[in-house]
């Protein structure tokens, strides 16, 4: 099982893939990044809070 820290930590790489948003339209991988970054953030709030 990874702790929250360690969630956190991915949620961040994979948000540093995605170029800013004056660079143009997100593609659709971004938009996945992106996606699956804002589930490991509330999967990591969800630990937290559940004193995991």
């Amino acid at each position: 099982m990874n702790t929250p820290a360690e969630l956190r930590c991915r949620a961040q790489d994979l948000e540093n893939r995605v170029p800013p948003v004056t660079a143009g339209p997100r593609t659709d991988d971004e938009r996945m990044w992106l996606e699956k970054a804002a589930a490991l953030r509330a999967e990591a709030d969800k630990l937290d809070k559940t004193g995991q």
